[in-house]
């Protein structure tokens, strides 16, 4: 009797470990998938986030420029006022639809900065959750290097 408890527990045993090298297998297999899935979610996440630095930089040159463009007009139209005479009143209506088109731009501008300032943020928290799934499921030596 002692030989037939002995012989299931070994058969038992030698089932437990079958069972357990085939999860190491497909854990390992799961993980590399996982880490590869995450090294290339990383990488996208770093391209919008340069995308949407960029769109915040472009959006920031046009507002300035629009500026720098307002106080360049008005000095134009004060030198037409002077030396060319025309009526103070056709130069200020002019100077109204310029200052009008100027709002209308200084606005666009805002909520296109609005809009990359969001999508830069949802950018960092892609690289944050990319990251957090590198080092769970990647090898050490696959970690990213830590930015100085």
């Amino acid at each position: 009797m002692e030989t037939t408890n002995q012989v299931r527990t070994n058969h038992w045993g030698e089932r437990l470990s079958e069972k357990s090298g085939l999860e190491k297998l497909q854990r390992s297999n799961g993980n590399i998938h996982a880490c590869k899935i995450s090294q290339r979610s990383l990488q996208q996440a770093h391209d919008r986030l340069r995308r949407a630095n960029r769109d915040l930089g472009e959006t920031a040159a046009f507002i300035v420029a629009s500026l720098t463009t307002i106080t360049a007009v008005e000095a134009v139209f004060n030198i037409a006022m002077d030396k060319i005479g025309l009526s103070k009143e056709i130069l200020q209506m002019a100077f109204n639809i310029y200052i009008v088109v100027f709002a209308l731009i200084f606005i666009g501008g805002a909520f296109r900065a609005r809009i990359a300032i969001r999508r830069r943020a949802q950018a960092e928290r892609d690289i944050d959750q990319a990251k957090k799934g590198i080092f769970e499921f990647c090898p050490e030596e696959q970690w990213p290097k830590l930015e100085e």
